[in-house]
């Protein structure tokens, strides 16, 4: 059915009566358009960017068109839709949205860590928060799309590919469950030890494939026979302790590569690796497994790499000789991906085990410069986790008909120049913008962001004046704006100079309102982005003297 033309109004916007100050405010102030051209805050149109399309030659200066979560059209001469939302691409780059092919993104764990020996019938996302705080993160470093993977337990349930923005688990899965997981994590029950892990991997499968033994000959003679009891958790693995169905395991060390190599041999298990931390100790178990490497970019420090202390103890170093190590192992560890894309595999990355993914891109350039080709980093991004996780016909590459996953960078190149930043992102068609992050302030006049600041929005040329006050406990923040008398309230998270809010206008219409900003000394720089009317920039000035009670002193002192 069409969609009914929608006339915006000015004169019968500025009628309606208040909360809702702010949508009232743009409403009044942006020019009308004609009812035929009035934007579907469902489409839209970035113009004159580079696409990178890995379907093809990348265009150097073209439109890509999302209408209703997927890729309508992209080209040199495309002429945006009439009823398209327009994001000026120049100077920007748009590539297929990044995959996290190995995440904790979104996962919110109970209190008090729970027993997590056999969770094969569980899902990762059975945790998951679509409205974590820290998914923001991860869409800052470009990723649109996550496997989520529980690294907590030994037999970690289904991972799951999930879209990273999005109101509930059902409409963010891509795909679940997309393979069973495995773990050396122990346990406070049983298994509570390495060893008992191990054992305990092994016992599993053999019980698996056992508890298929009984019920295919139930199946086939169920008279006469005992009935098999119901295991859903050793049923889920079935297909994995017969060979069928391939295990993500998580290692880090050397040593569990090679006790992976082991199970691999001893229970005809086929898997992938994922983490693979110390993968560079041992190239040709890596070449001769055969098996894709989901290599996490979560770098340990060199302290904590096999052979550090071999290498250093008993031994009276000079500081010369003692840097030269560290410096062999350093570049070590920021090449472990280099050296894993020589071996012949599939190779993906992640964040797998970050607990703050900030330093992904950076550490993404690290390996880079250690000797990872920028083609195959993005690969690794794209193109091969879709294939990895069967999706490649929705996600991996921008053609028509895939999901509207694009991650667009703005600043340089985001494979070398640490100037590049995440300048947008779409996740099933929807948009969320940043900021060029700004060098981190110090010093007193970065005592925080508490306190009244004086707000201006620029909304086409228009200028909306406000006031914020920012409350802070921890990282949390709660807000308040106040425009004209009428308040409305939000909250989020301020961490290294970014503030993160999140609310609803406060009408009928509860439309969404995200507010982004970097802070510096007294200053504020950002944007306020409202669902259906479109993102706007804005500026503020913390007043003189805002410091409340609890950050910097009181007002008393």
């Amino acid at each position: 059915m069409p969609r009914p033309a929608v006339r915006r109004d000015r004169p019968l916007l500025c009628r309606v009566g208040p909360p809702a100050v702010l949508l009232l405010m743009l409403g009044c102030l942006l020019p009308p358009l004609p009812a035929a051209a009035q934007p579907d805050p469902g489409v839209y149109a970035v113009t004159g960017a580079r696409l990178v399309t890995l379907s093809g030659a990348p265009i150097e200066r073209g439109t890509i068109v999302l209408r209703d979560g997927l890729i309508e059209a992209l080209g040199t001469d495309l002429e945006p839709p009439p009823d398209a939302l327009t994001v000026d691409g120049d100077g920007l780059t748009v590539y297929p949205g990044f995959i996290d092919a190995f995440s904790q993104a979104g996962i919110v764990l109970p209190e008090g860590r729970e027993y997590a020996g056999n969770l094969a019938d569980r899902p990762a996302s059975e945790h998951f928060d679509p409205g974590a705080r820290n998914l923001e993160d991860y869409l800052k470093q470009g990723f649109t799309t996550a496997l989520l993977v529980r690294d907590d337990a030994v037999f970690g349930g289904g991972a799951v590919l999930m879209n990273l923005i999005g109101e509930d688990v059902s409409s963010m899965t891509v795909k679940a469950p997309v393979v069973q997981t495995l773990g050396y994590a122990m346990q406070r029950d049983y298994p509570g030890t390495l060893m008992a892990v191990v054992a305990y991997q092994r016992q599993t499968l053999i019980d698996a494939a056992y508890q298929d033994l009984l019920l295919n000959r139930y199946r086939r003679e169920p008279r006469g026979m005992v009935r098999p009891p119901v295991d859903r958790a050793l049923e889920a693995l079935i297909p994995v302790a017969t060979g069928r169905a391939p295990l993500l395991v998580i290692v880090q060390s050397e040593n569990d590569l090679k006790r992976l190599r082991d199970l691999g041999r001893d229970y005809g298990v086929q898997y992938w690796i994922a983490g693979a931390q110390e993968a560079w100790r041992v190239p040709e178990l890596i070449r001769s497994a055969g098996a894709p490497v989901i290599v996490s970019l979560d770098f340990p420090p060199i302290e904590s790499v096999t052979g550090y202390w071999y290498d250093r103890a008993f031994r009276h170093l000079e500081e010369a000789e003692s840097e030269a190590f560290d410096d062999r192992d350093e570049a070590a560890v920021h090449g472990n991906a280099a050296a894993v894309a020589t071996l012949g595999v599939p190779l993906a990355l992640g964040t797998g085990g970050m607990r703050d993914p900030d330093s992904f891109l950076e550490n993404l350039r690290l390996a880079i410069s250690a000797g990872l080709p920028a083609a195959t980093a993005l690969d690794a991004l794209t193109r091969t986790p879709a294939r990895l996780f069967g999706v490649e016909a929705v996600l991996g590459s921008l053609e028509p008909g895939k999901i509207a996953n694009l991650t667009i960078t703005g600043g340089g190149d985001i494979f070398s120049d640490s100037e590049a930043y995440i300048a947008h992102v779409f996740v099933d068609g929807r948009k969320r913008s940043f900021e060029k992050p700004r060098p981190r302030a110090s010093g007193p006049a970065a005592a925080g962001p508490a306190g009244e600041w004086d707000l201006e929005i620029n909304a086409e040329g228009m200028t909306i004046e406000m006031t914020l006050t920012l409350e802070l406990e921890g990282t949390d923040v709660t807000a308040v704006i106040v425009q004209e008398g009428e308040e409305m309230h939000l909250s989020g998270t301020f961490s290294e100079g970014e503030l993160s809010l999140q609310g609803t206008i406060p009408d009928e219409s509860a439309a969404p309102i995200t507010l982004t900003a970097t802070i510096e000394g007294n200053e504020m720089r950002g944007s306020l982005g409202v669902a259906g009317m479109g993102t706007f920039t804005l500026t503020g000035t913390k007043k003189p003297g805002s410091i409340p009670s609890g950050e910097g002193g009181s007002k008393d002192d």
